[in-house]
């Protein structure tokens, strides 16, 4: 792993200081350009992956090496209870959160049309800013994770009632939705110039609790006789979509909200996470599970990725908790407290900095959007921070260029 830009100690804390007045986001200071300019436009071969702070929940653009977008998750949380958010980005905005993807999206997608939407699971943070997007980017295909014959015991929650419709008209006009296919590499394609990359590959992991199995190559139903889960939480966070995206030696990993969390032992089955983990193996850049939260990204998590850079879609004050953010950055006693994985979190909030303050300063940044941009074949890859505050924001921080581990 190289040696990034990072923020030093003094300047860190006098960022966390003016970050707890809400209004702006901690900065990584380095000394390359592009610093403070634009980041430049995708081109052809590259392959770049947006994580966008909206502040409000999960959204990742993809630009494939041949120019085939795709956006995972359109999240679109309402405001909250005072001191648990951030305030909506850019700050000021009077846009919804899913007006704001699809400004960002138009902004650096090369054209503007989606070929794919794919919802990881149905909670609000994940597909409630779907229709703003669609009413200005059209979407060639959406995938979901079992529309429209979910399993009795695995039926959506009663928020994604809007979503439901929302599939129900493209299907009846004619407009692509699917169900996605457990160990599947060939729902999410290069639509533009397939022949000119062969090395690029999107697999799906898992959904619905069932996971691809790399030893036997076949799928483990997990969750097939989960109880319906009555007035409790529910299920729906284990029934993401995993998936594994390769370019080259380039590998990332990405699972909504999948956890390992077991109810202390009493429902073992409800650990996804790790098999998920196992089958996906080492990737280079890995977007934590579930924001970070106390359930999730558990030892076998990182054990089994391994990834150089994690990338935490954060939002609320509980995200991401102690124990996930020591994980990550592999900082521990006998190595005596170094980080020894690049750790990026979109929106850390100043109450969450104090309490983890142990760990808070290893971060590479505390606030705004993250690019992975892969270079040409897979080999090489940069990770851009870039200012959320505003429109159209510029970089903040530059780290790398890593190299892709074979």
């Amino acid at each position: 792993m190289t040696n990034p830009h990072q923020l030093d100690r003094r300047t860190l804390l006098k960022s966390l200081a003016y970050a707890s007045a809400g209004s702006v986001c901690a900065v990584a200071l380095a000394e390359d350009a592009p610093l403070h300019q634009p980041l430049p436009a995708w081109s052809e071969g590259h392959f770049d992956i947006h994580h966008i702070d909206t502040a409000r929940g999960n959204a990742t653009l993809f630009v494939f090496p041949d120019g085939t977008t795709m956006l995972i998750d359109a999240g679109a949380v309402p405001n909250l209870t005072d001191g648990t958010i951030n305030p909506a980005r850019p700050n000021g905005t009077a846009l919804r959160p899913g007006q704001v993807l699809a400004e960002y999206i138009l902004t650096h997608a090369p054209s503007p049309q989606l070929d794919y939407f794919l919802a990881t699971h149905l909670h609000p943070d994940h597909v409630d800013g779907l229709q703003d997007v669609a009413a200005k980017l059209p979407i060639a295909t959406c995938i979901d994770r079992a529309f429209p014959h979910y399993a009795e015991n695995q039926q959506p929650p009663a928020s994604a009632k809007p979503y439901l419709a929302f599939l129900e008209a493209r299907v009846d006009a004619n407009q692509s939705v699917i169900a996605a296919g457990v160990g599947s590499t060939d729902q999410i394609l290069l639509r533009k110039n397939p022949s000119s990359y062969k090395s690029f590959r999107a697999r799906i992991l898992s959904a619905n609790g069932n996971v691809w199995n790399r030893v036997t190559n076949q799928v483990d139903t997990l969750l097939k006789n989960i109880p319906s889960p009555g007035s409790a939480h529910g299920y729906e966070n284990n029934f993401s979509i995993a998936t594994r995206f390769e370019y080259g030696a380039f590998s990332y990993y990405t699972g909504g909200d999948l956890d390992a969390d077991t109810f202390d032992g009493h429902m073992p089955e409800l650990d996804v996470e790790s098999p998920v983990a196992r089958s996906c193996g080492r990737v280079e850049v890995a977007v934590a599970n579930h924001h970070g939260y106390f359930d999730a990204d558990g030892p076998t998590f990182t054990k089994a990725l391994d990834a150089q850079a994690y990338i935490i879609p954060s939002w609320d004050i509980g995200h991401p908790g102690s124990a996930q953010m020591q994980r990550m950055l592999g900082a521990w006693d006998y190595n005596n407290n170094l980080a020894t994985h690049d750790v990026f979190a979109l929106e850390l909030l100043s109450q969450n900095a104090l309490l983890n303050r142990r760990f808070a300063p290893k971060l590479k940044s505390q606030c705004g959007h993250v690019v992975v941009r892969v270079a040409p074949g897979g080999s090489r890859y940069t990770i851009y921070t870039l200012d959320s505050t505003v429109e159209q924001g510029n970089i903040t921080g530059i780290f790398g260029p890593y190299t892709s581990r074979t």
